[in-house]
């Protein structure tokens, strides 16, 4: 299976640099995705959130659940961070974990929204529990930061599945953004 993707982020207002990051890295047996949303905003959520994303990169398995419970241990006692992390096969299964207030969507036959769990990364991280779940070719994942509005009537983003990725990303994040908040849309389309 092939992966295509895009990306489209923007600090909050007053703000030159923006505390969100993602994560992207091709695997052996699929792709590894996320996306995070550092506590706060300006130079010090930055800096957090590219250590994340840096450690992510480095450290990148298809262990959701190591991962996460080890970024925990590598941040703690930081500002902290909601996070999303997703593993998609070439086999069509998958896995997904939740944490915070960032949120994942599938866009195909079935659209549908995964739930988050409560917990902080680097702060407070309860039990974890992984959502394990199949997607087919030219299903689309749009994962977003709460600076992306969190209900968005499915038609809306259904809608924007005609445009390219990058369209996609771009449109959300303009039309649903929050001025007063850093914001981040990654979007994932999966191809034979």
């Amino acid at each position: 299976m092939h992966f295509e993707y895009a990306r489209c982020l923007r600090p909050c207002y007053g703000e030159v640099v923006c505390g969100d990051g993602t994560f992207i890295k091709q695997m052996e047996h699929g792709v590894l995705v996320g996306i995070l949303d550092v506590l706060g905003h300006g130079p010090e959520a930055h800096e957090l959130a590219r250590l994340c994303e840096q450690w992510l990169e480095e450290n990148s398995s298809e262990d959701l659940e190591w991962m996460l419970k080890s970024l925990h241990e590598h941040i703690r006692g930081s500002r902290g961070t909601a996070i999303t992390m997703a593993f998609l096969g070439d086999d069509g299964n998958a896995q997904c974990i939740t944490i915070g207030n960032t949120v994942m969507r599938k866009l195909g036959k079935d659209c549908f929204t995964f739930p988050a769990q409560a917990g902080t990364l680097g702060i407070i991280l309860r039990s974890i529990r992984i959502e394990t779940f199949n997607f087919k070719s030219d299903d689309v994942f749009v994962l977003a930061t709460d600076g992306i509005q969190e209900h968005i009537a499915a038609d809306d983003i259904l809608l924007e599945r005609r445009n390219s990725l990058n369209q996609m990303v771009a449109n959300l994040l303009s039309r649903f953004g929050k001025l007063y908040d850093d914001a981040t849309c990654l979007a994932i389309k999966c191809t034979l």
